[in-house]
């Protein structure tokens, strides 16, 4: 395992996921802020409102970088594997919660929240590294 390329890539990371989150931070609360001041309709809105979405997409760029910038295999398979787990996660959580709002009448729960789903699943996906890990499995 080497540790040098997982730093470099790490360092990376870092470099790039800190300032789009703070980016992201900024339109959360900029967004809704600049819809209620300037009271935008059609298209102006909608870029508006698609504002904060673009550093989460960016997000996931930045995490397909890290796996692709991993040399050592092993440590690329433990993120893929992190990742394949985050996604049946978000995917599971939000189909289940679909029919719950068709069949069971459970509040609605907007669409944004899949990504947070996933990104909750990255750390189920690092339990299950873990456990696997530790169980001598790969």
């Amino acid at each position: 395992m080497n540790v040098g390329h997982r730093n470099a890539a790490l360092r990376a990371y870092l470099r790039r996921f800190v300032p789009v989150m703070l980016i992201y931070a900024v339109l959360v609360f900029a967004a809704p802020y600049a819809i209620w001041a300037w009271r935008p309709e059609g298209p102006f809105l909608w870029a508006i409102a698609v504002l904060p979405a673009l550093p989460i997409i960016g997000v996931f760029w930045i995490i397909a970088r890290y796996i692709l910038e991993l040399t050592d295999e092993y440590l690329r398979m433990l993120e893929v594997r992190k990742a394949l787990v985050a996604t049946a996660f978000a995917l599971s959580i939000a189909s289940i919660w679909g029919f719950l709002e068709i069949y069971a009448d459970v509040p609605h729960l907007p669409a944004f929240f899949v990504p947070v789903f996933w990104f909750a699943g990255l750390g189920v996906g690092s339990i299950v590294n873990l456990v696997l890990e530790q169980g001598g499995e790969a």
